[in-house]
C-alpha cells in the first residue's frame, strides 16, 4: 500500500481504527479480571468515536472510487481497506457485547476468567500483525490471521467446557451470563478471520478469501505462475451464488485472461462440469475447457476454465451493435442447428412448463405480490386469477408432448452465450442445466432474458426486439423440418412460464408490468384453446414483441 500515496490517505483511518480495537480487547481483559460493571460505560463511551473514524473511511473511498474503473487493481486495494475498515469496528461491538453479556445479571467473577483474559489477550495480539503487515504484507498477513483464528477457535471451546464444569456453582442468570460472554469471545474470534479476508482482498482482489486462498494458489500452478505475479478480478456473481472471476498477469493489459476461475457449490459445480463434457462430446469447440477442478470441502468447489474470447450476446445488445448481434446470430442458429440435429433422440418429453412456472413463482410474488390478485375485473368482464389459469394450462400441456428430445443448455441466457467475432463462432458458458430436453426450453428462455433486457425504448430497444423475433423464426423453420406440430402451443407455454417468473429479477415496474401482462395473455390464451384451435394456433408475436 505504501507505493499508491492516494490509497495511504485511507490508512489513517484504518490504523486509528486498529488502535481503538486494541483499547477495547484491553478494556475486556480487564473485565475478566475484575468483573467491574463501570467498564461496560467506558466501552459505549468510545462508540461515537469509532463510528466518526468509519464514516470518515467511507467519505474517503467513495472519493477514491469516484470515477475509477470497477475492475482495476486500484479498485480491488481500495475496496480491501475500506472491508477491513468495516471489519474492523465490527470488532469493537463485539467487544462491548463480551462485557454487556456477562453483566446481564449482577457484577460476578466469570467462572473462567483467567483463561477468558488470556484469551482476549491472545486477540489483540493477533491483531498486532495487521498493524504490521498493513503496509506491504497484507496477503502473507491475512493468511497468518486465518492461521491464528483456527488456533484461537480450539481454545474458545477449552473456554466453553471450562465454563459448563464450572455450573453447578452458578445460578442460572450467572451461567446464561458466562455463557454469553464466551459466545462475544467467539464472534471476536470470527470476525479477526473476516479482517484476514479483507487483507487478502486488498491484495488479491474482491474474489479472493481465507477460504479459497488455497484454490487460488493450485490454479496459478497449473498456469504455471506464481499467485503474487496474478490478479484476481471478479466478472460475475450468478443468481446460484457462485462466484466468477478473471485471472490476469500483473504485467499485462486486464484484457490478456489467462484464464477464469469459478467457485461454488459442489453440487452445481459438478453438474457443470458434467454438462461442458456433454457438449463437447457433441462438439469440443462448443465450450471451453476445464484445466483444473479444486475442492477443500465437502460443499466448496472450485474450477479453471478456459478462457473465451469474444462478447456475450448481452453485451452486444446492449451496446446496439447491429452487425455483431446479427452476426452472433447466424452462428448462434447454425450452432443450434448442427448440434440439435447431431444430439436428437426419438424419445418424446413434456417440459411440463407450467409445474416450473408454479415452483419459481412464489419470487415473483415477494417482488410483486400486487401483479397476483385473485381474479381481474375490466369493464364488468371478470378474468380468472392467475392461478387458476396455470392450473387450467397444466392440463392442456398434457397433450403438447415434444416428438423428440435434444441436448440443451438448460440455462439459455443472454449473457450465457459468447460470441467470438475472430472465428465467428458461439461458446455456450453456465452448463449446470445440460440435459437432453425439449429445445423449446431454450428457445423460450432465450427470447424472454432478450425481452427483459433493461433498456425500454429507442434503437436498442426496437433491435432486441427484432432479434427475439429472429430466434421464434429460426425455432419455427427447425420446428417444421422436425415435423414437430405443437412447437407453436409448447413454445407459449414455454414464453409464459419465463414472463412470469422472470419478473423477479427486474426491480422496474414498468418493464415487470409487461412481463406479467404478456405471461397473462399467454396463460388466458392457452387455457381457453379448444382442440381444433390448437391445431392452427400461431404464437401471437406482434403482440409480444411490439413495445
Amino acid at each position: 500500500m505504501s507505493s499508491n500515496p492516494v490509497v495511504l490517505t485511507l490508512q489513517e483511518p484504518v490504523s486509528f481504527l486498529l488502535n481503538e480495537v486494541e483499547t477495547h480487547c484491553h478494556l475486556v481483559a480487564l473485565f475478566f479480571s475484575s468483573s467491574s460493571i463501570t467498564l461496560l460505560p467506558s466501552l459505549r463511551g468510545r462508540r461515537g468515536y469509532v463510528q466518526a473514524l468509519r464514516e470518515k473511511a467511507d467519505v474517503e473511498v467513495a472519493r477514491l472510487l469516484a470515477q475509477r474503473k470497477k475492475n482495476s487493481r486500484y479498485h480491488a486495494q481500495v475496496t480491501g481497506m475500506h472491508a477491513l475498515a468495516m471489519a474492523l469496528e465490527m470488532l469493537t461491538k463485539h467487544c462491548f457485547d463480551c462485557v454487556r453479556e456477562g453483566t446481564l445479571s449482577a457484577s460476578y467473577p466469570h467462572p473462567a476468567g483467567d483463561e477468558a483474559k488470556k484469551l482476549v489477550k491472545r486477540i489483540r495480539r493477533a491483531l498486532r500483525l495487521v498493524k504490521v503487515g498493513l503496509a506491504d504484507n497484507r496477503r502473507r498477513t491475512g493468511i497468518k490471521l486465518g492461521r491464528r483464528t483456527h488456533k484461537l477457535l480450539a481454545s474458545y471451546n477449552d473456554l466453553q467446557s471450562k465454563t459448563l464444569q464450572a455450573k453447578a456453582t452458578l445460578s442460572d442468570e450467572q451461567l446464561q451470563a458466562s455463557i454469553l460472554s464466551n459466545l462475544g469471545i467467539k464472534r471476536l474470534i470470527e470476525q479477526l478471520g473476516v479482517v484476514g479476508d479483507a487483507l487478502i482482498k486488498a491484495d488479491l482482489g474482491q474474489v479472493a478469501t481465507l477460504d479459497n486462498y488455497p484454490h487460488l494458489l493450485d490454479s496459478a500452478t497449473n498456469l504455471n505462475y506464481h499467485l503474487r505475479d496474478l490478479k484476481v478480478r471478479r466478472l460475475a456473481l450468478t443468481r446460484s451464488g457462485s462466484a466468477i472471476a478473471a485471472i490476469t498477469h500483473k504485467d499485462q493489459s486486464g484484457n490478456n485472461v489467462l484464464a477464469v476461475y469459478k467457485e461454488g457449490d459442489r453440487a452445481k459445480i459438478e453438474e457443470e462440469v458434467a454438462g461442458v463434457n456433454h457438449w463437447r462430446s457433441i462438439d469440443p469447440k462448443l465450450a471451453p475447457s476445464v484445466l483444473s477442478q479444486q475442492g477443500n470441502s465437502d460443499e466448496q468447489v472450485s474450477l479453471l476454465i478456459e478462457h473465451i474470447p469474444g462478447q456475450t450476446l448481452e453485451a452486444l445488445l446492449l451496446n446496439g451493435d447491429q452487425d455483431g448481434t446479427q452476426a452472433a446470430l447466424k452462428a448462434l442458429f447454425k450452432t443450434l442447428n448442427q448440434t440439435w440435429k447431431a444430439s436428437l433422440t426419438p424419445e418424446t418429453c413434456n417440459a411440463n412448463f407450467m409445474a416450473q412456472l408454479q415452483k419459481r413463482i412464489s419470487d415473483s410474488r415477494k417482488v410483486h405480490p400486487e401483479f397476483f390478485k385473485e381474479e381481474e375485473r375490466i369493464c364488468g368482464y371478470v378474468s380468472r386469477g392467475f392461478d387458476e389459469l396455470v392450473q387450467d394450462v397444466a392440463k392442456q400441456e398434457t397433450l403438447w408432448r415434444a416428438p423428440f428430445s435434444v441436448l440443451t443448455h438448460g440455462d439459455f441466457n443472454v449473457d450465457n452465450l459468447i460470441y467470438d467475432d475472430a472465428e465467428k463462432r458461439v461458446y455456450f458458458i453456465d452448463l449446470h442445466r445440460a440435459a437432453y430436453f425439449d429445445y423449446v426450453q431454450d428457445l423460450s428462455v432465450l427470447m424472454v432474458s432478450i425481452y427483459r433486457l433493461q433498456v425500454l425504448s429507442g434503437d436498442t430497444r426496437t433491435q432486441m426486439m427484432d432479434s427475439a423475433k429472429a430466434v421464434y423464426r429460426f425455432g419455427q423453420r427447425f420446428a417444421k423440418r422436425q415435423q414437430d406440430e405443437t412447437f407453436e402451443l409448447r413454445l407459449a407455454a414455454g414464453l409464459a412460464r419465463s414472463f412470469a417468473t422472470s419478473t423477479r429479477f427486474i426491480f422496474d415496474k414498468k418493464l415487470a408490468s409487461r412481463m406479467h401482462l404478456r405471461a397473462r395473455y399467454l396463460l388466458h390464451t392457452l387455457a381457453n384453446i379448444t382442440p381444433e384451435q390448437a391445431q392452427t394456433f400461431t404464437l401471437p408475436l406482434k403482440e409480444l414483441y411490439v413495445e
